[in-house]
């Protein structure tokens, strides 16, 4: 049987769920399709009676990235070969909790991947569900799963775990040293080797993070205002390079916002990004974004539209 892999082509989570799975499937009779928000839903062909002809992986997304789901998943009633590994809230409480993978709300799909592939690789989601576990949240917490270091460290980056700097530094590195096929293999090892790649990797990434420390304070001393919206204060940036980081200079109890929003036009959707505010964690953004039919975390989520929602 085939194989599609269907991914989150936006961030590195995402990126790096798509290597895991080469990793431990090959590229023999395996279709990888990078897919964002806002995309149109991909078609998976059926094989006349309504079947999809291939195994099929969502990963690091909502299941509506397919288009023609059987109605009956919303009824909790399940019989197509896909496997759905994600921890993005809003869609785990939407989909039903019967749905053959792996999701929790608070480990990035990344770790996620590695713990599946790594046990449940051959098993078909029509079976009865394998009889060993795996990791639970704290497991991950505690980093107490085996894993390459730099899935760690992407994953932490992801769901904005701050315990490790190395964590963001290994961010600004992955984006200018991203190579290839021998890249990712070596970044992937549980051995030395990959640990290597991890440290070259950071050490490119401290110089990248130092220039743009530097240009983020300025751009985000310049170029930020407080705006009313949805009942909230937010921290604004119109720009077409935005994360939470660039927000550093000015994220701060005194400057009175409640939360970081980044928003950029890419000609023909705008693209809009929550933020949790360093000194408010509390809230939940998440809650906005599913308003305007995007979703992801309480801290970290995002939507598109056509036109800007004020």
């Amino acid at each position: 049987m085939k194989t599609t892999v269907i991914y989150h082509s936006a961030d590195y989570d995402g990126i790096f769920c798509r290597e895991i799975a080469r990793k431990f499937l090959g590229e023999k009779d395996v279709e990888f399709i990078g897919w964002n928000y806002g995309n149109q839903a991909i078609e998976i062909e059926e094989d006349g009676n309504g079947k999809f002809k291939s195994k099929v992986y969502i990963m690091d997304l909502s299941p509506d990235c397919v288009a023609g789901l059987p109605e009956t998943w919303t009824e909790g009633i399940y019989d197509d070969p896909v496997i759905w590994i994600d921890h993005h809230k809003t869609s785990i409480e939407t989909w039903p909790k019967e749905i053959p993978g792996y999701r929790i709300d608070g480990v990035a799909a990344c770790r996620l991947a590695w713990q599946w592939f790594s046990l449940y690789a051959s098993w078909d989601p029509r079976e009865l569900y394998p009889p060993y576990p795996l990791p639970a949240k704290q497991d991950f917490i505690d980093r107490k799963v085996s894993e390459p270091l730099s899935v760690r460290l992407a994953g932490e980056y992801d769901i904005w775990d701050k315990r490790d700097p190395d964590a963001w530094t290994f961010q600004y590195g992955i984006r200018i040293v991203d190579e290839g096929a021998d890249f990712w293999e070596a970044l992937l090892r549980l051995d030395p080797i990959g640990e290597k790649a991890v440290f070259e990797t950071l050490e490119n990434g401290r110089i990248a993070q130092r220039y743009a420390v530097k240009t983020d304070a300025g751009t985000c001393k310049s170029r930020t205002w407080i705006m009313e919206w949805e009942g909230l204060k937010f921290l604004c940036i119109n720009s077409a390079r935005f994360n939470s980081l660039v927000f550093a200079a000015r994220d701060l109890p005194e400057t009175g916002h409640d939360a970081l929003m980044g928003f950029c036009f890419d000609g023909k959707q705008w693209n809009f990004s929550l933020y949790h505010a360093k000194h408010k964690t509390d809230l939940d953004l998440s809650v906005i974004a599913k308003k305007y039919g995007g979703g992801g975390h309480r801290g970290a989520c995002g939507f598109r539209c056509d036109k800007l929602p004020w």
